[in-house]
């Protein structure tokens, strides 16, 4: 028996997902937690971006695959081989000109300065995979806050093979359509 929209149970919920590793939606980046013992030392990881999508079908598709890789591609670029630095971290004071970006760690007084086209100063508290992953959800949201399809949006980032973060924004409750 075909199910086309729904069950004498229920719904059924409909959802997409594009698996980072697979799909080759990766990025190499470095960062720091101050403080912290090991994750204190400059290092890098590279990240893999998994994506999952709940929503109606509008025109066959909840949204077209490749749309949604090229969204997620832009997103993992601007981060590609950068130093990912919390903007919002209160642990860290951070001085920027035309020429570099300069970090201090205050408990530590670890000095690091960057060439400015190498780092990326993003709105958030840590460079935390789950600080990151919220981030690359909210940057796919503003994506897709148009498709009034979509129910909600599932990020996973990977900071290597079998570890991550991941989070859900729920696009009918939150700032998906505002």
């Amino acid at each position: 028996m075909y199910l086309k929209s729904h069950t004498s149970t229920g719904e059924i919920i409909m959802f997409i997902e594009i698996d980072g590793w697979m799909a080759k939606l990766r990025f190499s980046a470095c960062h720091l937690i101050p403080n912290h013992p090991k994750c204190g030392r400059l290092h890098g990881h590279t990240y893999a971006v998994t994506v999952h999508i709940e929503g109606e079908q509008k025109n066959e598709f909840i949204i077209d695959f490749e749309e949604l890789k090229q969204m997620v591609t832009n997103i993992c670029d601007t981060l590609d081989h950068r130093v990912i630095l919390a903007r919002d971290d209160e642990r860290i004071r951070i001085h920027e000109d035309c020429e570099s970006v300069e970090m201090l760690v205050l408990q530590s007084n670890k000095r690091y300065v960057f060439p400015v086209e190498d780092a990326v100063l993003l709105p958030i508290p840590s460079v935390s995979a789950e600080e990151l992953c919220q981030y690359i959800n909210s940057m796919l949201a503003a994506e897709l806050e148009d498709r009034d399809n979509i129910k909600s949006i599932m990020v996973q980032l990977d900071e290597g093979i079998g570890q991550g973060a991941g989070c859900t924004l729920d696009c009918k409750a939150s700032l998906c359509r505002d």
